[in-house]
């Protein structure tokens, strides 16, 4: 740990936090209402503390002093974390703006991480008998290849796919490539490489549907309530667990075993796969690094060794790939 000399104190008054507390959700607008909501609940908290300790001033110790208040309120681990990550972002944006020279939340970490995801995955073999198991000689049939083989490839979670639209989905000269609207954030910022494997069934999918406009649905609804609109994000989730049930991979891990497993299999597919901490952080729109760390620590499992041609799930990691 750094010496305290490095964090100097900075005193300041209930209301000048306030007021830098407020301007720092504005500088965060451009995040989802969701996540706005969290950083506001969290640093109201912080003020109360910061009311009651009388001696927050910005060091370390006043960090951890602010972590054990938290602890002793006997809160989850998780939600631990989620006070102590808004508290480091709204200091890193007094950093920023000159207000305190150091971030001190920085040197203060979150309660214990798990060591590895609590979701299950899917085994190479499973991935093999889902999509086998699909009659893609029907438009709802090459939908939901295409939905398994993108959560799978690009590390897609369903509130990505919710939002796509077929301009989203572009080639970069030899790679195809996905606009997302990623976690957190309000508009599609953020560019995900499809493998070929994936792009093909994207393909074949969206060439079934006839002549779309640009502005129209990538994976569209067959209900007829919203038919030819955006899937929801249930819409997805019901498909591709329809398609787990149906395949007969989940064999008794049904709360387990969820859409969602896809992107975990893929962490851990990309990690087996010579993909570094950073391209599966990139891929994944991961922030923190532990969190992608956990992959590699389970990286192994998929023996994906022993089938090469699995690798094709989430393409090669730093070789241009033509469709």
């Amino acid at each position: 740990m750094l010496p305290e000399e490095v964090f100097p104190p900075v005193t300041m008054k209930l209301s000048q936090l306030s007021d830098h507390i407020a301007d720092f959700i504005i500088s965060i607008e451009h995040k989802k209402t969701e996540t706005r909501g969290t950083y506001q609940r969290a640093l109201r908290e912080f003020m109360y503390f910061f009311s009651t300790d009388r001696k927050f001033q910005f060091r370390v110790k006043d960090v951890e002093r602010y972590k054990l208040h938290l602890m002793k309120k006997n809160l989850k681990p998780v939600s631990i974390s989620t006070y102590l990550t808004s508290l480091r972002r709204f200091c890193q944006y007094l950093t920023e703006n000159g207000i305190i020279e150091r971030n001190p939340a920085k040197k203060v970490q979150g309660s214990a991480r798990p060591q590895r995801h609590s979701r299950h995955f899917l085994t190479l073999d499973e991935i093999k008998i889902l999509l086998d198991s699909i009659d893609i000689s029907n438009q709802t049939g090459l939908r939901d290849k295409a939905l398994i083989l993108t959560m799978l490839g690009c590390a897609c979670s369903e509130v990505e796919l919710s939002t796509a639209s077929i301009e989203d989905f572009t080639k970069d000269k030899h790679k195809w490539k996905l606009r997302v609207q990623g976690k957190g954030k309000s508009v599609k910022s953020e560019i995900v490489d499809v493998p070929p494997q994936t792009a093909e069934a994207i393909h074949n999918y969206v060439e079934s549907r006839g002549e779309l406009q640009p502005h129209q649905p990538l994976f569209a609804s067959n209900s007829n309530r919203t038919k030819h609109k955006n899937m929801s994000v249930r819409g997805i989730r019901e498909a591709i667990s329809l398609r787990l049930e149906a395949s007969n991979v989940k064999q008794g891990r049904d709360l387990r075993l969820t859409p969602f497993s896809l992107r975990h299999t893929a962490g851990i597919l990309m990690a087996e796969s010579g993909f570094s901490v950073e391209q599966v952080m990139e891929r994944m729109r991961i922030e923190w690094r532990p969190t992608a760390l956990l992959y590699f620590k389970q990286a192994g499992l998929l023996h994906s060794e022993t089938k090469p041609d699995s690798k094709e799930y989430v393409g090669e990691s730093d070789t241009v790939e033509n469709l």
